[in-house]
């Protein structure tokens, strides 16, 4: 039990462990009188809290929970033991079970004769009784599979409910026990347990003591995370009664000093209010004016990535769901987070929250319909070179100048040039070249050609360099996608004109040797479908195909066509991911996809319904204007399931070629 030993013991135990799951070892341990051994000197002393061990639940909170909680993967003397126990249960589940409660029921009686003194006794009882019902666990779902030959709902009821029912200033290692019970126990618990246990928890939040109050956040939003068909098992109006008692305990975990960043209690927060969806416009403001109270806090000296994380993920997820029910609540949030955003742009301490400021600013612009003063005065700033040093900022501030180019481009116009210098230093790098694609995309589409063609020359020269010089397949979809995108919204024979003016007779060989190739690797619904219409005019509208060497070209360019529509969707290339697991995150400046302040999914071609029927009436008014032209050249030239697959266009589209 000697402290020096406990790098040395849980090892120990991992082996017997290891020993007792080989079925040739079966022999050695299927009998009464082995377990018994096990249970007297290994498991029942092991799951026994020592001294330090108390000493770190009183004193030092922040270690006890990290290698205590759920999913933790530090080996300590109780973890290893329960792995034991689980070990033990392979081949001999029903003995082990049967001689090992015979041990439970002997100390929850010792217990229960003196259960001030003996409260430790029941802590084994728990710990024993928790090892031998799992089967299975994942850290998302808690316990998944359950030990038939013990009553893990009888055992809740007796002693966990109970205990938490009691006077909450005694035993606080059994209130952090039933309530971590709780969180992992959560799929086995009726609906109607929930709505009962809510009330019974909200007390533990103002406890005093670090693990109790965060065992009590986190058993609260384990439980708020538990899903039957997709919903969730205590529903919005479930919760409702218990949203302002939850809140207000929740809230006051950061008071204390050791919880002022407390990433289980901001955890709890997220999920309450994702659950309780429009059910919390009645204290909205109330959770909005702690939330930025506390990142006025944390902005001066952030210290807990996911403490940090969840803070914003909280605001996004009030803003999707407090303005989907009361579109007023818009300028409600604008004028709340503008002042401590603006300030904290600024701090130098700060610089790890700008991906978040960025997400949560694209969010609240993204619903509007015309721009506010607000917006249009932070705006210069945004093309600050200091803000895009940090690579975290770029997709977060790409995703912003695009909503400032949507919602009106006028704002945008004046300082055009800064937004192409952003695309040049973007289309720089392989890694964030697609965010510059998506930038120069959005100016093409969003503002006027006579504003930005006289740049035209300059950034498909710089595109020309990159696909030349530095190429990468992610590269040259994104080249194929911005072709087709201009090719539709500003005519194929503009694009062909413009890219003879940076190089006379490129376009023929850009068709040839990077477009026609690459179009079935472009990646994305969208994407594929505005590819399969952009190439479609370049085809059947451009008075460039009917001349030169185009018409050799031509059937190849519609077998690709084709294969956009017939050939299923690959992974050609490996996109940088920007969206990193927050578990790995440390204190750089990175950028962490906020999943409540998602960006909706935009179609520039939501008036074509379907792609197929515009490529088949498109070639038919080509026949049309061009009669007994190319019906000839499909017949010779495109493979037999091409054609059938055209075919089957025409007719459902009602065209017939001449």
């Amino acid at each position: 039990e000697k402290g020096r030993f406990d790098t040395l013991v849980p090892k120990a135990i991992r082996f017997l462990t290891s020993v007792v799951e080989k079925e040739w070892h079966k022999k050695l341990f299927g009998n009464a009188d082995a377990i018994k051994v096990f249970a007297e000197k290994v498991i029942i002393p092991q799951l026994k809290l020592r001294e330090s061990d108390l000493e770190d639940f009183q004193f030092n909170g922040i270690e006890y929970v990290r290698r205590d909680m759920e999913g933790s993967d530090v080996d300590t003397r109780r973890r290893t033991t329960v792995d034991f126990v689980r070990g033990l249960c392979k081949f001999f589940e029903a003995e082990v079970t049967t001689i090992l409660k015979g041990y439970v029921e002997g100390l929850l009686k010792n217990y229960q004769s003196d259960t001030g003194k003996n409260w430790i006794s029941k802590d084994v009882a728990m710990y024993v009784t928790i090892a031998l019902a799992i089967r299975g666990s994942t850290k998302g779902k808690g316990v998944t599979q359950l030990n038939p030959h013990i009553n893990i709902m009888e055992f809740f009821k007796t002693q966990v409910v109970s205990e938490l029912k009691s006077n909450p200033k005694d035993n606080p290692v059994l209130k952090a026990d039933s309530l971590k019970f709780i969180a992992s126990f959560r799929q086995q618990l009726p609906a109607d347990a929930y709505a009962a246990l809510l009330p019974i928890m909200a007390p533990y939040l103002q406890h005093s003591n670090y693990v109790v109050h965060t065992y009590a956040a986190a058993a609260i939003e384990r439980l708020l995370s538990v899903k039957d068909n997709g919903a969730p098992r205590l529903n919005k109006m479930g919760l409702k009664p218990y949203i302002k008692p939850l809140l207000s305990g929740l809230f006051a975990i950061f008071k204390h000093e050791d919880s002022q960043e407390n990433e289980y209690g901001m955890k709890a927060i997220m999920r309450l209010c994702s659950v309780g969806e429009e059910v919390l416009a009645d204290v909205a403001g109330i959770v909005i004016n702690n939330i930025t109270q506390i990142l006025s806090k944390v902005a001066q000296n952030p210290r807990n990535p996911h403490f940090n994380h969840y803070l914003f993920e909280t605001l996004a997820c009030l803003i999707t769901n407090i303005t989907k029910a009361d579109s007023k609540a818009l300028e409600h949030f604008e004028k709340a987070l503008f002042p401590p955003f603006q300030q904290m742009l600024q701090m130098e301490t700060c610089e790890e929250f700008g991906p978040y400021v960025f997400q949560i600013l694209s969010q609240l612009l993204e619903k509007h319909s015309a721009m506010s003063q607000p917006y249009k005065n932070i705006f210069p700033a945004l093309l600050h070179p200091t803000m895009w040093a940090n690579k975290g900022n770029v997709p977060a501030m790409i995703r912003l100048l695009v909503a400032y180019l949507r919602v009106d481009h006028t704002v945008v116009g004046p300082r055009l040039e800064g937004l192409l210098g952003i695309f040049q230093k973007l289309i720089a790098s392989k890694r964030e070249d697609h965010h510059g694609m998506a930038l120069i995309s959005a100016i093409i589409e969003f503002m006027p050609l006579q504003v930005w063609g006289k740049y035209a020359p300059t950034f498909l020269q710089m595109m020309f360099s990159r696909l030349m010089k530095s190429t990468t397949v992610k590269f040259t979809c994104n080249f194929v996608s911005f072709t087709a995108f201009f090719s539709h919204k500003h005519g194929a024979d503009a694009f062909v004109e413009l890219t003879d003016k940076v190089q006379s007779g490129v376009f023929g060989n850009l068709l040839a040797k990077v477009i026609i190739p690459n179009i079935q690797k472009v990646e994305g619904k969208n994407e594929r479908k505005s590819c399969a219409i952009g190439m479609t005019d370049l085809l059947t509208k451009s008075k460039t195909m009917l001349q030169g060497q185009y018409p050799q070209i031509w059937p190849q360019l519609l077998t690709a066509i084709i294969n956009l529509f017939e050939l299923k969707e690959q992974n050609y290339y490996e996109n940088e991911d920007d969206i990193l697991d927050i578990s790995q995150r440390g204190f750089k400046t990175v950028y962490a996809k906020l999943a409540f302040a998602q960006e909706v999914k935009y179609d520039p071609n939501a008036d074509i319904a379907d792609a197929r029927l515009y490529l088949a009436k498109s070639l038919g008014e080509l026949s049309n204007r061009h009669p007994n032209k190319f019906q000839s050249v499909i017949a010779s030239q495109i493979s037999g399931d091409h054609q059938k697959a055209l075919m089957s266009y025409l007719q459902t589209a009602g065209v017939t070629l001449r």
